[in-house]
């Protein structure tokens, strides 16, 4: 049953991706376009969302290994890309986000069914928490590189007076960037939460454990939110820095997540 529903859902999501891209093209039917990539999108999220709940009622909430993880990211990308598309009206943005869902849930389709790896001690309620917010973080900045990635490009436009689709359908260069902000904002505070609570479970588990990889860099990617944000409220950053930072320390938090939940990861 659960089988079905994702692989349903993983089918709706490629068909809205393409009718996304298709905005990019210009032309006819665009009204058309816009309403069946949101009924495809939002259909193949509601069939992933049923079968994410059946498989992981049954593991206690916690996906299991990497594959379940990409699914449980793709999912939380795509709702967050359905809210802030139907709330900027701006559906083009679709057409960068639906693809990076797409890309986010297919090697799940090569990668084998996870299995339980953590060890007893490690099995606490915090678990659930931690790995969810952590996931949530990603999927936020995943979304925010992909608005950063918007303003650089419609901003290349602009500045060489190449006014084409992206500049007649994208948000302006000012709400795309107060956008960034408030999804790196959201994204920190997820990203904090995550660091808190993984030192919390690592010091309940194993006193003598020392850092490890993921967790290094996943700090690197901290202090350079942290750094962002203040240039940002401090020094009045906007535009094209804090756009390449957002993409820099996404870069990282994918790094990250490879290597926790990825072949060999650590969960």
């Amino acid at each position: 049953m659960s089988r079905v529903a994702l692989v349903l859902a993983f089918h709706a999501y490629a068909l809205g991706a393409i009718a996304y891209l298709a905005l990019l093209s210009g032309g006819r039917g665009r009204v058309g376009l816009v309403w069946t990539a949101r009924l495809l999108t939002g259909a193949g999220w509601l069939l992933q969302g049923a079968g994410l709940a059946v498989l992981l009622s049954g593991q206690g909430w916690r996906p299991h290994g990497f594959a379940q993880s990409l699914s449980v990211l793709a999912f939380l990308l795509v709702g967050l890309l359905l809210v802030i598309e139907l709330r900027t009206r701006a559906p083009v943005l679709g057409a960068f986000l639906a693809p990076a869902a797409v890309a986010v849930w297919l090697p799940a389709l090569w990668v084998g069914p996870g299995e339980e790896t953590l060890a007893g001690s490690a099995r606490t309620p915090m678990l659930v928490f931690h790995i969810g917010v952590a996931l949530a973080g990603l999927a936020v900045f995943a979304v925010a590189t992909g608005v950063a990635a918007a303003f650089l490009l419609l901003e290349r436009q602009v500045k060489g007076k190449r006014f084409g689709v992206l500049f007649e359908r994208l948000p302006s260069l000012e709400l795309l960037d107060g956008l960034n902000r408030h999804l790196v904002v959201w994204g920190f505070v997820a990203l904090s939460l995550t660091l808190v609570t993984g030192l919390w479970i690592a010091s309940r588990t194993d006193s003598t454990r020392s850092l490890q990889s993921v967790e290094i860099t996943t700090a690197v990617a901290w202090l350079i939110y942290a750094a962002l944000l203040q240039a940002r409220f401090l020094a009045g950053w906007r535009g094209r820095r804090v756009a390449w930072l957002t993409m820099a320390g996404f870069g990282l938090l994918v790094l990250s997540f490879v290597g926790t939940y990825g072949p060999g990861g650590v969960r």
